[in-house]
């Protein structure tokens, strides 16, 4: 079983009615089409995810081709028709590529993820379609020290490695929030999700050393697994109060680009 991922952008701001929007050429397809003939307005990225078993002759799950051609053909015009009515929210954009496009699949659409800002994400999944999956990504800078108290300094090196350094050391730390929700028809306030993680989490963490500065670590190493797991725990009850459809699914964090550790809400 492997999981196949592609990307897709397009844009649905246009001065163009639909019918000539869809007769625009399909140049720079990594740029996005349709393109978008404005300054300003909203360019959107689409991830469609298929999950299955590969053909053993050709090693293909699915032609990407196929992938494209359904989204443009299918999704793309009823996308267009609804952006000119006012009815695209980023939850109506992923389920209408899962639902136009997943049928002229050989393998069916698992999932569609949507986003217009590059760090917020919106998430429909095939099995349960009521329900949105909004990720959105904050950051905050932090040191450090891994090191047990009741090891003297060369036992602590030998488990821990440079990162056991009495002074600590610092990272950029990025946190992905995912909140599920339940698709209504007043979509969950982004800046009110903000404003729980900046007071609750940001103005808690960043610039501080996580050993010295803060009580959270007090009885713990701040590894990013126990970081991780220090966030859901801050962040499950506000988040959950905003609304009654609403709660906390999980909390990802990367320590660097290379190591992130996610903990289920």
């Amino acid at each position: 079983m492997v999981t196949l991922t592609r990307n897709i952008r397009f844009s649905l701001t246009r001065t163009l009615d639909r019918d000539a929007t869809l007769a625009t050429p399909r140049g720079n397809t990594q740029a996005g089409w349709p393109s978008m003939d404005t300054l300003a307005g909203s360019a959107w990225d689409a991830t469609i995810e298929i999950r299955g078993i590969p053909d053993q002759r050709t090693g293909y799950l699915i032609g990407i081709d196929q992938v494209d051609r359904a989204v443009r053909t299918k999704s793309i015009p009823k996308l267009l028709e609804a952006h000119t009515a006012g009815e695209c929210t980023a939850a109506f954009v992923a389920r209408t590529i899962l639902e136009t496009a997943g049928p002229e699949l050989t393998h069916g659409i698992h999932a569609v993820e949507v986003g217009v800002e590059p760090k917020t994400r919106w998430r429909v999944e095939s099995g349960d379609m009521s329900m949105i999956l909004i990720q959105r990504r904050y950051e905050f800078s932090a040191s450090h020290r891994l090191h047990l108290p009741d090891l003297d300094d060369a036992a602590n090196e030998a488990l821990f490695g440079k990162c056991s350094n009495p002074n600590g050391h610092g990272h950029n730390y990025e946190v992905e929030v995912q909140i599920a929700t339940s698709d209504v028809t007043t979509p969950l306030s982004i800046l009110a999700v903000d404003a729980v993680v900046d007071s609750v989490l940001i103005d808690r963490f960043d610039h501080k050393h996580l050993n010295l500065d803060v009580d959270d670590f007090k009885d713990c190493v701040p590894s990013v697994e126990n970081i991780t797991s220090r966030c859901v725990e801050l962040l499950r009850g506000p988040l959950s109060a905003l609304r009654a459809d609403s709660e906390l699914h999980a909390v990802k964090v990367w320590e660097t680009p290379r190591t992130a550790c996610t903990v289920l809400a």
